[in-house]
């Protein structure tokens, strides 16, 4: 399985909101599989950076708390 990278999540986001979705009034919830319970993202922030030079993000991360 392949990750979803940040330039496909606003993608996304770009393609809904085109389509008449308010994205003020969307949540971010996250689930493990279809049949599993939700929880609210309430944070996203940065996560690591490259090995090289240390200053260039290479990933973020959706929290719960």
């Amino acid at each position: 399985m392949k990750t979803l990278t940040a330039y496909e999540l606003r993608e996304y986001l770009n393609d809904i909101e085109n389509d008449g979705a308010d994205l003020y009034k969307i949540e971010v919830y996250f689930r493990t599989d279809d049949d599993s319970d939700v929880e609210l993202i309430t944070i996203v922030e940065e996560d690591l950076f490259d090995d090289e030079t240390n200053n260039i993000l290479s990933s973020i991360i959706l929290k719960t708390k």
